[in-house]
């Protein structure tokens, strides 16, 4: 295990609202703005100014009708958690608490959006190249759901996005138990990990909570929730976002247990420790492939990842990244397919394996669209 320094700087508040029980703290730091990616794991995109246009098309609003009492909401639980509470954040010793930071934020657009067409992407930008990466991925794919750009849409595009799945599933049950599974094996790997007291009070019992949140939303959906609740569910903050907590929890203790296999995926002269402090804490960071292929080893679910970057030299295509766990495919800790493919070009199919989260063709299910800072959900043509 890796010992862990104290930061030097006093952590601010995060865009989330701290849980509401003191003693269930989060172990996330506060928000900065996000950095350019870093050393090997720059497939998700590159940080260009000129995507603004579609870096900021997160969506013309909240698609539900009741967006007005889910901010109303939203403002009232931030109240109740923060009014009069110490944070569940501990400065390092000798460092000032900043005063006057607890106040509510300005509503936010809606943590996921309706399904649509995906063809509306080309019909809302300018950007050639944009459109006709979205026309190939027309061929294959009908619908996308938009996730609000916020540091965390991988994290809630993937949990959604499995869930879904896990509804749709025959033998749900038994998916839940394969999944719990490896959760209590990411939690002894947890536990021999230190933790400096700055972001948890008691690191076992912080796990131990939120596992059961994310314990009692798996069951709930294996037992039949629908997808209309499941989707109200997710608009409301509180509980997703301390899965989603969880989510880059087991993504960091996945890497932090396993450095020697991820030692020569970490951008140069930095360690597992020092990076995930860097890029998976901070809840405005945006995932880069890294901590993609963390969380799927940890969680044993395979992830295909649709990425449409800038125009390259040959010519316009779409990246495609197919990340199956070691479980899936034998070999290593994980397996990564790269392929590219164009109008006139498809990737065969990946004879990997078969399970509950791979279509019979072997791919995964989960698909996420990643733009430059950016992901969002993808959903097969019927025909595909």
């Amino acid at each position: 295990a890796t010992a862990e320094a104290a930061p030097t700087t006093p952590p601010r508040v995060p865009l989330a609202p701290p849980p509401a029980s003191p003693t269930s703290p989060s172990p996330l730091q506060a928000p900065r703005p996000p950095p350019r990616p870093a050393g090997k794991d720059t497939d998700e995109g590159p940080d260009d100014e000129d995507w603004q246009e579609v870096a900021d098309d997160e969506d013309e609003g909240p698609d539900d009708e009741n967006s007005q009492e889910v901010a109303d909401d939203e403002r009232k639980n931030w109240k109740q958690l923060l009014d009069g509470k110490r944070t569940y954040l501990r400065p390092p010793r000798g460092h000032h608490v900043l005063s006057d930071v607890f106040k509510c934020p300005d509503t936010r657009k809606a943590a996921l959006g309706r399904q649509k067409r995906l063809s509306r992407l080309v019909e809302k930008h300018s950007k050639n190249f944009f459109k006709e990466k979205i026309k190939i991925l027309c061929q294959h794919y009908a619908h996308f759901r938009r996730t609000r750009g916020d540091g965390s849409c991988f994290y809630r595009a993937f949990l959604f996005s499995y869930l879904e799945n896990l509804g749709l599933m025959q033998d749900s049950q038994a998916e839940v138990t394969r999944l719990m599974e490896h959760v209590a094996m990411s939690r002894e790997n947890f536990c021999r990990l230190k933790w400096d007291k700055a972001y948890f009070l008691n690191p076992e019992e912080y796990f131990s909570s939120v596992v059961s949140e994310f314990s009692h939303l798996v069951n709930s959906v294996a037992n039949g929730l629908s997808s209309s609740e499941l989707y109200n569910r997710s608009i409301q903050e509180i509980v997703p976002l301390r899965i989603i907590s969880l989510l880059r929890l087991l993504a960091e203790t996945e890497i932090r247990s396993r450095e020697d296999d991820y030692k020569s995926l970490l951008p140069k002269e930095m360690d597992a420790l020092t990076y995930c402090c860097k890029e998976l804490r901070p809840l405005d960071v945006e995932a880069e492939v890294l901590p993609m292929r963390a969380l799927t080893y940890a969680l044993g679910i395979p992830l295909r990842v649709e990425t449409v970057g800038e125009g390259s030299n040959c010519g316009i295509q779409v990246e495609r990244l197919d990340l199956f766990p070691r479980s899936e495919s034998g070999k290593g800790p994980l397996h990564l397919v790269q392929s590219y493919w164009s109008s006139i070009t498809t990737p065969g199919p990946q004879d990997i394996g078969r399970g509950n989260l791979l279509s019979s063709d072997g791919t995964p299910l989960l698909t996420l669209l990643c733009r430059p800072r950016h992901c969002d959900i993808l959903y097969r043509s019927e025909q595909n």
